[in-house]
C-alpha cells in the first residue's frame, strides 16, 4: 500500500519532539509544528504561529488574528491547556511557562 504524503504532511508524521522544560521547542528546518498534545495541565509562555501562508487562519500567544473570525482571541500566560487535549495548527515554536515534572508536551511536525 502506497503512503500518501498529503496525509503525512497534514498529520505530523514527519517527526515529533517532546519537552517538559522551559525554553522554546522548534521544529527541524523546513518543518512546522502541526499538532501539540498536552500530557499535563500546561500554560504556555510562547506559541508562535507560522504566518507564511497567506489568508490562513491561526492563533498564537498574545496575538489575535482577524482571519479566525468574530471574537477570535489569543492565548496568554493564563490560558491553561488541559491534560489530554491536542491542538492543531501551524506554529514555528512553543514554550512552556514552567517545567512540568509530571508531563510536558509532544509536538508533531509537518511541512
Amino acid at each position: 500500500m502506497a503512503h500518501s504524503q498529503g496525509v503525512q504532511y497534514g498529520f505530523g508524521q514527519l517527526g515529533s519532539g517532546f519537552t517538559d522544560e522551559t525554553g522554546a521547542l522548534t521544529p527541524p528546518a523546513g518543518k512546522v509544528i502541526v499538532a501539540i498534545t498536552f500530557l499535563d495541565n500546561i500554560a504556555l509562555t510562547g506559541l508562535v504561529a507560522d504566518t507564511g501562508i497567506a489568508d490562513t487562519a491561526y492563533f498564537s500567544h498574545t496575538t489575535a488574528v482577524a482571519n479566525n473570525g468574530g471574537n477570535a482571541a489569543e492565548t496568554d500566560n493564563g490560558t491553561v491547556f488541559p491534560k489530554g487535549v491536542t491542538i492543531y495548527g501551524r506554529w514555528t515554536s512553543v514554550e512552556l511557562t514552567g517545567a512540568s515534572a509530571t508531563g510536558g508536551i509532544i509536538c508533531y511536525f509537518g511541512s
